[in-house]
């Protein structure tokens, strides 16, 4: 007997799981749990703690009637997603160290922390090269600029995940990096000719592949020189042909989320759903409307036969990549305790760091007064807390701290300078992770230089290294990462201050 529609449905959906509504809100839970035991495809996790989180999915999975995919975004760890575990640096800092085997162990390492929450899919690595640097999206996310410096560090990330039995996911095809506009607000365009899509943009997905990557996530971004329609890459089926018969690709295609504004802006769920699965993915990631999802695509599979045999093939991709990476049984070495795996995290940010200085500037150690401001796209800034903290305590000076946001008025500033007691250096920290749009970062540097005046200074660019760094800054610190480890390398260095240097 062939399979109902609305069970093919339900296969094919992973849904948003946000783990404190979970266990605040009872309708929210009920419904979800309903949904799973009538047979859901996945879930992808969100916010919380590890121990809520994993709670939640032992809940869920216990009530699945088939093997449940449990999915998360942890590019540099569980704090991408959750509110404890271990920050690694982002995949850019990563790459600027050259070391592939770091790359793999620290995949591994997160891929060991996911899965004693339950989690069986890392939505991870990035793919997309960071060759533009006003890109809103990518940029540190990338392991390079090139497809020569990301390439070696994807093969390492997808084979040091999936040696723990963990899914990776080579995202955003066909490639993500070269567009202006964050696809999380509205449809980007990838302004590429045919040649340079599969010459550059394809590459890095081309060594996934070739490492064995279970899936590939289509971006929501319009690619002219393969689909004629505007139509995002997730919805069309000449992306999807193109991953399949140009590249090879035999394993799962998934959509990237389609409550992102690229999407909701242009298609209601019931639009994005149908035409994602007329274009023939395999898994939709996190509709806006669970329900009108639901009832879309079982609408769509009950018309078409076509579309029915799809999906089965499409179910049968999926529990052969479950067969494929599944953990191993006693075979895994035992994963090291966490004060290692935060010593290596520091020592790796460390490494990353990349200062053009005057010798004699640093360290502060060797200013009476210094002051420092933080400049933060929210004033209470954990990361910008975290910094000041550490200099505070690897310092005895009088030092002045502020966070300064782009929404300062120019009176506030003018009582922000006025306040200064004559340092003798400034440090101006650009808190500029991923999505910090490039009006924000040309903002912060008015306002930077407006600080600096004539006063020695150093800009700290924890996250994007290309912020357009005022003139009258005399040292840049780069970290090429905005994660709790390259801040505090940055604080320590700033300080003089070594962490304890590791063999690897």
């Amino acid at each position: 007997m062939s399979a109902p529609p609305r069970w093919l449905a339900l296969r094919s959906i992973v849904l948003r799981l946000d783990v404190p509504q979970y266990w605040r809100d009872a309708h929210y839970r009920r419904h979800l749990q309903a949904l799973v035991a009538e047979g859901l495809g996945g879930v992808c996790l969100f916010g919380g703690d590890c121990e809520h989180a994993a709670a939640a999915v032992a809940e869920l999975v216990g009530l699945a009637p088939y093997p449940l995919v449990v999915a998360a975004d942890l590019e540099y760890g569980l704090p991408m997603r959750f509110e404890d575990g271990v920050a690694f640096p982002r995949a850019f800092a990563l790459g600027r160290l050259g070391q592939t085997e770091l790359t793999a162990r620290i995949a591994a390492w997160i891929a060991a922390d996911a899965r004693r929450i339950g989690i069986t899919w890392n939505l991870a690595p990035v793919c997309d090269l960071a060759s533009q640097p006003e890109n809103p999206v990518i940029g540190v996310r990338a392991f390079g600029e090139t497809a020569a410096q990301a390439a070696p560090h994807i093969a390492a990330w997808v084979q040091g995940t999936q040696a723990q039995g963990l899914w990776a996911c080579a995202k955003h095809f066909p490639g993500h990096g070269a567009t202006w506009v964050d696809s999380h607000e509205e449809l980007p365009t990838l302004p590429v000719d045919g040649q340079t899509l599969r010459q550059r943009e394809w590459e890095p997905f081309r060594t996934a592949i070739g490492a064995g990557v279970c899936s590939v996530m289509l971006g929501h971004l319009h690619v002219p020189a393969l689909e004629a329609q505007e139509l995002p890459a997730s919805l069309s089926p000449a992306c999807v042909a193109a991953l399949r018969q140009e590249l090879g690709y035999e394993g799962v295609i998934v959509t990237d989320a389609l409550d992102m504004g690229a999407i909701t802006r242009h298609f209601s769920t019931a639009q994005a759903v149908e035409a994602a699965l007329r274009a023939g993915v395999d898994l939709l990631l996190m509709p806006a409307d669970p329900d009108e999802a639901v009832a879309a695509a079982e609408h769509a599979l009950e018309c078409s036969e076509e579309l029915r045999q799809q999906r089965r093939q499409s179910l049968s991709r999926v529990h052969q990549m479950r067969l494929r990476v599944a953990p191993a049984q006693g075979s895994s070495e035992p994963e090291p305790p966490q004060s290692q795996q935060l010593a290596q995290a520091l020592a790796s940010a460390w490494r990353a760091i990349e200062l053009e200085a005057p010798a004699e500037l640093l360290p502060l150690t060797r200013y009476r007064t210094f002051a420092a401001f933080a400049l933060v796209e929210q004033q209470q800034s954990p990361q910008a807390t975290l910094f000041f903290r550490l200099l505070a305590q690897h310092t005895q000076q009088q030092c002045e701290f502020a966070y300064v946001s782009a929404e300062i008025s120019p009176e506030e500033l003018v009582r922000l300078k006025a306040a200064l007691a004559s340092p003798e250096l400034i440090v101006v920290a650009f808190f500029a992770a991923p999505r910090v749009p490039p009006r924000t970062l040309r903002r912060w540097a008015e306002l930077a230089a407006e600080l600096v005046g004539t006063t020695p200074a150093i800009a700290v660019l924890l996250g994007t290294p290309w912020v357009p760094v005022p003139q009258a800054v005399r040292a840049v610190m780069r970290t090429y990462s905005d994660t709790e480890p390259s801040v505090v390398a940055a604080a320590l260095r700033l300080c003089g201050v070594e962490p304890p240097e590791l063999s690897s």
